[in-house]
């Protein structure tokens, strides 16, 4: 995100906190501090612009999430990228936050708030700090319970800044999150199974299962290598080979080299498109965790004419641009390896016993 960016931001935002400070009359009265309705932090509008970290501690850990050239990157990861629409909007929630009713002071009744310190055990707090490029603090505050009914469409949040008593329920909905996946660009692959002409998973040990489509539009995938004798123990049996790469998900991210890679034990597979792309995936299971390398291979590129014009095939207007695609894959895989939840990967670890069964006979036997 760059300068230019920002002062919109900034802009926008303090039209947005104007806004929530006259909505502010036609909420619920509160007996409350003669402060209510002042912006948690006045200042902050003008200082978005020396954005450069945001800082989330919590009981799990820190995570610093930081400003570059390129756009957000989360630095305990290894610059990975970030959502930088989750960073803008929680950025933008904290500058438009205002107070709407003074809470406890006392230290010993923090936790019914989730106001006690982030790092303690059992803790739900969570600590935002924002500071510009020489470190210093922009601003900073604990986030706590959410209050959902305010009378109006917003809700509100338990927050407290550090060095003050005083708490206070505030005017905005705060959920900074507590894992990695809340914050990274999660989205690895999107191919739809309708796109996939043929996917081939290779185990360990040798095994192999072959399952495809002969056209786009039929029902089900089938299995190609099917043992002699045997038969599908369903005509859906094969279909979660299709929709691996659709809405592909990562959980965590790894630069390639920084954990022990079991090729060995790796369960690989190739999906093939009907556009004539191929996408290889390979698969541990380490520590109870899941996790993928994966790698892409374009289309074959069609030669134009000598006189320029476009070649017998090529993708009209409006029609799905594979190239770009999957060179979108391999910036975002290159040199990473990604954790994803189980159920992503479950189709992979099939073995043909539970897809093939010996046909029952007439008796039933």
């Amino acid at each position: 995100m760059n300068s230019k960016t920002f002062i919109g931001l900034a802009a926008v935002t303090a039209i947005a906190v104007v806004l929530a400070v006259v909505a502010i009359g036609s909420r619920p009265s509160f007996e409350s501090s003669d402060v209510a309705g002042e912006r948690l932090f006045p200042g902050l509008v003008n200082d978005l612009n020396r954005l450069k970290t945001v800082t989330l501690r919590h009981k799990d850990g820190t995570y610093s999430i930081d400003r570059t050239a390129n756009g957000w990157v989360l630095r305990e990861r290894d610059n990975y990228p970030v959502d930088a629409e989750k960073v803008d909007e929680l950025v933008v929630k904290i500058a438009r936050m205002t107070r709407l009713e003074a809470k406890t002071r006392l230290p010993d009744r923090y936790e019914r708030l989730d106001l006690q310190e982030p790092d303690a055990k059992d803790s739900r707090a969570k600590e935002v700090t924002l500071t510009d490029g020489e470190g210093k603090t922009i601003a900073q505050l604990v986030v706590g319970k959410r209050k959902f009914t305010l009378g109006s469409k917003e809700g509100g949040t338990y927050v407290r800044i550090p060095g003050d008593e005083q708490t206070w329920l505030a005017v905005g909905e705060l959920n900074p999150g507590d894992k990695v996946r809340d914050w990274l660009k999660r989205d690895i692959a999107d191919i739809k199974d309708k796109d996939i002409r043929r996917v081939t998973v290779v185990h360990p040990d040798g095994e192999r299962i072959e399952v495809g489509k002969d056209n786009p539009d039929d029902a089900n995938f089938k299995i190609l290598n099917l043992p002699k004798g045997q038969e599908p123990t369903s005509e859906f049996v094969a279909d979660d080979f299709g929709r691996v790469l659709s809405i592909f998900l990562l959980d965590d991210v790894k630069q390639d080299g920084a954990m022990p890679w079991p090729a060995d034990k790796a369960i690989k597979a190739e999906f093939e498109g009907f556009a004539g792309f191929k996408v290889s995936l390979d698969y541990v299971e380490a520590d109870g965790q899941n996790w993928v390398k994966i790698s892409a291979t374009p289309p074959p590129a069609e030669t134009p004419p000598a006189d320029g014009a476009p070649a017998e095939g090529a993708p009209s207007e409006g029609a799905v641009d594979w190239a770009k695609i999957i060179a979108e894959i391999n910036a975002r895989a290159e040199g990473w390896v990604f954790q994803v939840p189980a159920y992503e990967v479950n189709a992979l670890k099939k073995r043909m016993a539970e897809l093939a069964r010996k046909p029952e006979s007439e008796d039933g036997t």
